[in-house]
């Protein structure tokens, strides 16, 4: 959201200008499928004996947007399976060792060791500058999930993991659509289901092809544009048209009118909402059920902006749970993401509607406390800690345990005078809470510092970005 975002705040501060409304999903959406419905059998009353080639290429369309619609989602929720191996593969200590060792070899077994685990088709490590350093895997796999690495808050390259196969893919789309697909990659086929066209269609575009002497009507999209991933979907092309429409026939089309006006209206109404979870799941952290650090950032951004316009306080509060990787190692993760629940509940309670929780990464979790001053944020810093002291989190082999959060506390404009100063502010608090010895709130002390002669009152530092990696630190 920085771009756009940024250039959206920076017109509104250069005066008034004219700014038109955007349509919505949930309304462009029907205004499509009441067209390709509308629009054609209208000329086809309007004309009588003429039947509009329109017609014909929005019907075919219409069948492709629906199977390009459920081939996006299932390459979407292919990507979502492998983050969860990716995430996992990141944070055992083979790949540390591998990459700290800087040996090639060690990268090539580690890869060689995961892509040859159950589910997994592929592994890559790439370095900072995005070149593979070892790979190992199936060459035909498909939908990577892509995890950052870091070696003590350094950014040291990147792991990329697929758990789906070219021809899994492929067979999963033409099963849910009953059409015809080919997968590339570059230019290469990956996999089809009939044998590749010999006309090439580019990314966003309609044509009619033949294959395997049959008629198609295909349309392709880009999947992946770092991978270079494309799928083209084929279906039945257009059919001809009725000639001399009489009295029956006509009564007929008004009530296929009727009727596709109302199955325009029910599909599209469908697929908004199912739109409107995948935006929400875009932005929501599904352990926890905060929003995630993406949402965070765009919120910070606007939020820090306002309150600099206005002269209002906002704070930051960043916790961190105490002993976390502890209470993973002995009591497994998944131990650890009941506690990670259970202080996101904590938080979730605790706050208003106006504040803004989200999952920071790892085991922190931030708070945005828009209109709030030190004191009120120090209040409710100290409250979670108390509430997360008398909570106990139950085991899952039976019993419960305790566990405390560590509370870093920033405000602007007491401790920080923009973006970049109330992250680092609130972030050196949470430090001095876990170096004072855990279970404990700082508050970034009152410096409110003077801006120089003739600068920005609104500037706002360098740009938080919600994808930069989490701000390093040595943990007592």
């Amino acid at each position: 959201m920085f771009g756009p975002a940024r250039r959206r705040w920076c017109c509104a501060s250069r005066g008034p200008r004219i700014r038109c409304r955007r349509v919505s999903f949930g309304r462009r959406l029907a205004l499509f499928f009441l067209l390709i419905a509308i629009v054609p059998t209208a000329a086809l009353i309007a004309i009588v004996l003429f039947v509009s080639n329109d017609s014909q290429a929005g019907k075919a369309d219409a069948r492709l947007a629906a199977g390009l619609q459920t081939a996006v989602s299932v390459y979407t929720q292919r990507t979502q399976e492998a983050t969860a191996d990716a995430r996992r593969l990141a944070a055992g200590p083979e790949l540390a060792t591998a990459l700290r060792s800087g040996d090639q070899s060690s990268l090539s077994a580690f890869t060689s060791a995961a892509a040859a685990q159950p589910g997994i088709e592929a592994v890559a490590v790439l370095d900072n500058a995005g070149r593979q350093m070892a790979a190992a895997g199936s060459p035909n796999a498909v939908a990577f999930a892509q995890v950052g690495l870091t070696d003590e808050a350094r950014p040291v390259g990147e792991l990329r993991v697929s758990t789906t196969a070219a021809q899994q893919y492929v067979a999963q789309v033409h099963q849910l659509t009953a059409r015809e697909l080919v997968l590339s990659r570059g230019g290469s086929v990956l996999a089809s289901t009939v044998p590749p066209p010999s006309r090439s269609v580019p990314a966003d575009h309609t044509a009619e092809l033949s294959t395997g002497g049959k008629d198609y009507r295909g349309h392709a999209i880009t999947l992946n544009q770092r991978d270079g991933e494309t799928l083209l979907l084929l279906g039945p092309p257009k059919s001809g048209g009725l000639l001399g429409i009489g009295g029956p026939a006509l009564a007929i089309l008004f009530v296929f009118v009727a009727a596709a006006m109302a199955l325009a209206w029910a599909l599209a109404r469908t697929l908004t909402r199912l739109h409107q979870r995948v935006a929400e799941q875009a932005v929501t952290d599904p352990l926890t059920g905060l929003w995630n650090r993406r949402y965070m950032a765009e919120t910070l951004d606007r939020e820090v902006s306002r309150a600099l316009r206005f002269g209002h306080p906002i704070s930051l509060i960043i916790l961190d749970v105490d002993d976390f990787k502890l209470i993973n190692d002995r009591q497994g993760h998944m131990q650890g993401d009941l506690v990670l629940e259970r202080v996101a509940d904590l938080v979730r309670d605790a706050t208003r509607l106006i504040d803004v929780a989200a999952r920071y990464g790892g085991d922190e979790l931030a708070l945005i406390l828009v209109e709030t001053g030190r004191e009120g944020a120090t209040i409710l810093g100290e409250r979670l800690g108390e509430r997360m002291r008398a909570t106990t989190v139950p085991l899952r082999e039976g019993g419960s345990m305790g566990a405390t959060i560590s509370v870093g506390v920033a405000t602007i404009p007491d401790s920080a005078n923009d973006l970049e100063s109330l992250i680092d502010a609130a972030d050196r608090a949470l430090l001095r809470a876990k170096r004072a010895g855990k279970n404990q709130i700082r508050t970034a002390p009152v410096t409110r510092p003077e801006a120089p002669a003739g600068a920005d009152p609104h500037r706002r530092g360098r740009r938080f970005r919600a994808s930069d990696q989490k701000a390093g630190r040595k943990r007592p």
